[in-house]
């Protein structure tokens, strides 16, 4: 069967990939975080439980919180824009993010294998594509060609979030130990072995993980969107 495969960066990356890490460890800020803590109704199994959790955050510099009543100065003629098409795609950005650099909206993803646990944090716009994937799991899935080839590592799926950690759904790893003089003709066509020169690690945890890590997205991505700012104390 399938398994839900988690590569996850040896070493943080030298610097931050995402806003809410960009803010959770900004020097010299005062920031105020509210995590709520994914859960998923009908996942009992306390050893599922503690191999991941998914937190939903909420973070604020305090030491320069967002101005919610400011208001972009307006534009000046049609001319202008036309000239300056970068200067535009700044505003863009500006009117997508007003809060850009004092608040942000995230994941943190912990993950636990054997003594070692490791974080990994996730901005919001990158929770779309991580679901995407998932959805092509179970779309591929009722098709059972397709379902066999993954089941043989014929095909995969993977996500990969900016911090360094790839969410991926691949067929179970072969249990034959590839050798020096049996090596390519035992590992599978998506292989389940690491390139020696990747710092990163594996944990690979059965196929009822899947709907486990979908649905406690589903369950972040759903709180994320009824929650920001303005609510960061808890009114909701």
């Amino acid at each position: 069967m399938p398994c839900l495969e988690l590569k996850v960066a040896a070493e943080p990356l030298p610097q931050p990939a995402t806003l809410l890490r960009t803010l959770l460890e900004k020097p010299g800020a005062a920031v105020l975080r509210r995590n709520y803590v994914a859960e998923a109704p009908g996942h009992d199994d306390a050893q599922l439980r503690n191999r991941f959790r998914i937190a939903a955050v909420l973070a604020v510099d305090l030491s320069n919180p967002p101005q919610e009543n400011e208001t972009p100065e307006p534009e000046t003629q049609e001319t202008e824009g036309a000239a300056q098409p970068e200067a535009a795609a700044e505003v863009d950005e500006e009117e997508e993010n007003p809060f850009a650099g004092s608040f942000a909206k995230g994941l943190e993803i912990w993950i636990a294998d054997g003594g070692r646990t490791t974080c990994v944090y996730a901005d919001a716009d990158e929770i779309p594509g991580a679901l995407a994937m998932f959805d092509a799991y179970l779309r591929l899935a009722r098709y059972q060609p397709a379902f066999l080839r993954l089941d043989q590592r014929i095909i995969g799926l993977h996500y990969a979030f900016r911090e360094g950690l790839s969410v991926g759904v691949h067929g179970t790893p072969s249990t034959v130990e590839p050798t020096s003089d049996l090596f390519f003709d035992v590992i599978s066509p998506i292989p389940e072995v690491d390139d020696f020169r990747a710092a990163s690690f594996i944990v690979r945890l059965p196929n009822g993980c899947i709907g486990y890590f979908h649905e406690l997205l589903l369950a972040a991505s759903a709180w994320l969107d009824e929650n920001s700012y303005p609510n960061i104390l808890g009114s909701k």
